[in-house]
């Protein structure tokens, strides 16, 4: 028991390490990091609606909510539950802002 537990904490701690990695790569190889630090700096964070929306807007197609977890972390370093991010966009769906339900946890901009 006690090694599938260290084993599991391991692997979650290489994964966590593996992103960062990411990220620090992709500031490298950016130009203005220094500017872009500094802009952010005082700024909200996104939410996971407003990145899922500009996600769909450059897609220009519906997508999975599976996909669009996959895409949040690839893009934007975001990891989030399947579920949640489900249920905020129905959430938003519901009330006719931003995004409509095309199929069962299937999502798309309004047009």
């Amino acid at each position: 028991m006690k090694n599938k537990q260290r084993e599991l904490i391991l692997e979650t701690i290489q994964t966590l390490l593996e992103l960062q990695l990411v990220s620090v790569r992709k500031m490298l190889n950016k130009e203005d990091t220094a500017v872009d630090v500094v802009q952010r700096r005082g700024r909200k964070r996104k939410s996971l609606v407003d990145l899922s929306v500009e996600l769909l807007t450059d897609e220009q197609r519906p997508v999975h909510v599976d996909e669009l977890v996959e895409l949040l972390m690839d893009r934007y370093g975001r990891v989030t539950d399947r579920d949640s991010l489900s249920s905020a966009l129905a959430k938003k769906a519901k009330q006719g802002v931003f995004v409509r339900r095309v199929s069962p946890a299937t999502f798309e901009l309004l047009k």
